[in-house]
């Protein structure tokens, strides 16, 4: 059967064999699916899950996750095992490590004076790397800064660049509607949004009403775009049609 697009579905959970996560320390909020197969978990089990950049520590936030489509199954992370408890430990000394590095290398940044802003430091399961991901408005030079951090926690550092989008879709939060952000739950992808979108649905370009938290438009202004132009039509056309003539007032005969 071929796709139908995608739609929120309330798809059931085949077998019970697919269970919500949250990794590592996400922030935004984001579920995760995971197959578990025979195995059964429950809700707050730690697990170890096979995820793009390899192992990594999940705990366990739903038994019973949304399958938006049927080929979301397709989609769903692999458990590689059931965490120990020493595996355990190690997550929370690997993010007592990354509040550490955090600290420091903001620290630093204030005190070399950079223009950029510090989002959040990362250290990957293996502990191989700090991962330092900021923004900043234009390039700056950070290989001194690069070589500090390295030298204090002995290991290798990598900075990332992101852009103010990124950094929402990174540690999410709530929209204006009450649900929590697009791009931190479900968006794969960032697209262009412009005034002009708002103005063809009909909406009044007010900024303070049309900016998302990350400053920027938001996002549903433009996926919106086809519905968002018929609904105008439609409200036009009503706005357009003549109001319905009254009937003059009856008069009382003698």
């Amino acid at each position: 059967m071929s796709c139908t697009g995608c739609s929120i579905g309330t798809s059931k959970n085949p077998a019970g064999n697919y269970v919500g996560v949250r990794l590592a320390d996400a922030e935004n909020g984001k579920t995760t699916n995971v197959f578990t197969g025979d195995i059964q978990v429950k809700k707050g089990e730690h697990l170890i899950v096979e995820i793009e950049s390899g192992p990594e520590f999940a705990e366990v936030t739903t038994t019973s996750p949304l399958l938006a489509k049927a080929c979301s199954s397709k989609k769903a992370q692999r458990l590689l095992r059931l965490a120990s408890d020493s595996e355990y430990a190690d997550y929370v000394e690997r993010i007592e490590l990354q509040d550490q590095a955090f600290r420091y290398t903001d620290a630093r940044i204030t005190d070399r004076r950079l223009d950029l802003s510090l989002v959040k430091c990362q250290v990957g399961f293996d502990r191989r790397k700090i991962t330092i991901i900021y923004t900043a408005d234009k390039r700056v030079e950070t290989r001194d800064l690069q070589r500090e951090v390295s030298e204090k926690f002995q290991t290798r550092v990598e900075l990332k660049m992101i852009g103010v989008r990124d950094e929402t879709k990174l540690m999410g939060g709530v929209g204006s509607c009450g649900f929590s952000l697009c791009c931190s739950s479900w968006m794969k992808s960032f697209h262009p949004v412009t005034i002009r979108m708002a103005k063809l649905q009909g909406v009044t370009p007010n900024p303070s009403k049309l900016t998302g938290n990350c400053g920027r438009l938001k996002c549903c202004v433009a996926y919106e775009l086809d519905g968002g132009i018929e609904a105008a039509r439609k409200m036009s056309s009503r706005s357009e049609r003549p109001a319905p003539s009254q009937a003059a007032p009856s008069q009382a005969v003698a």
